[in-house]
């Protein structure tokens, strides 16, 4: 009777199992299917007048490139720091020790060569000349600079001034005691860069458009003007996973059974 009865459930939860897993061979999983435009690497997104080209796309992540022509740009200097300017010349930032300064120097700045050798007299430093006659000669280092390179150049400039640096027009925003401040414009690339799902915002600020990032294949990136509609089919695979996950629970727990079933009903009498 026992052994009967535990046939009978057995075949109950094969039938179980069977059932579960005939399921999980026939569902199919649903996929994103949103709308929007496609672009490859190298191709240019457009929105609301402003341009990005996309850099990359690769494995589920991809980044979009924009040059801003009219970025702002600032430097700060300390005084009594060197700066290189546009002939590699080095030249020294001199602030006057003043409560509210509102100008700075460029003191062109010289490097002794590497042969050339000094010393230290009382505090003042000293090159060592070798003579014609084979004697040496100790001559002061700034008369020693002037002797070899010619008088330092100097550049005075006030707030509000401008001047070319490194190829810009710069001005003079603020000098303190401590600094002065510079500023200008210069193109400037700007990275966005997302993965699968995440929302991309891109326009002007005054106009922008937030898109849903989807690689639909690989070297492929779609921009989906409607994310709600992209994280909806999101919640509808993860619906689907856990409907499968449980019939694989369903499955598992069937067979099990009907292995412990048969095996207590046949265990042999004492």
């Amino acid at each position: 009777m026992q052994r009967r009865a535990a046939t009978v459930y057995g075949v109950l939860f094969l039938v179980i199992a069977a059932g579960a897993y005939s399921l999980i061979g026939v569902a199919q999983q649903p996929q994103i299917d949103v709308q929007g435009d496609t672009y490859a690497e190298n191709e240019t997104v457009t929105v609301n007048g402003l341009e990005y080209e996309v850099a990359s796309v690769s494995e589920g992540e991809g980044t979009l490139t924009r040059v801003n022509e009219s970025a702002r740009y600032t430097e700060t200097w300390q005084n009594d720091s060197t700066v290189e300017l546009e002939d590699n010349s080095t030249y020294r930032v001199l602030i006057p020790n003043e409560s509210d300064p509102n100008q700075f120097t460029l003191q062109q700045e010289f490097e002794l060569g590497e042969n050339v050798s000094t010393v230290e007299q009382d505090g003042t430093e000293f090159v060592v000349v070798n003579e014609s006659d084979g004697n040496r000669s100790l001559v002061p280092v700034d008369q020693y600079k002037r002797q070899q390179f010619g008088e330092p150049d100097t550049q005075q400039h006030s707030e509000g001034d401008t001047f070319q640096l490194r190829g810009n027009e710069t001005t003079v925003t603020n000098v303190t005691a401590s600094d002065a401040t510079l500023a200008w414009n210069a193109p400037r690339t700007l990275e966005t860069s997302f993965a699968e799902g995440e929302n991309v915002t891109l326009g002007p600020n005054d106009n922008s458009q937030t898109f849903a990032a989807h690689f639909p294949e690989e070297g492929t990136l779609q921009l989906s003007p409607d994310p709600n509609a992209y994280q909806q089919q999101v919640g509808e695979i993860n619906h689907f996973n856990e409907r499968i996950s449980g019939l694989w629970g369903v499955t598992i727990l069937s067979v099990v059974t009907v292995i412990l079933l048969f095996g207590l009903a046949f265990l042999p009498n004492k």
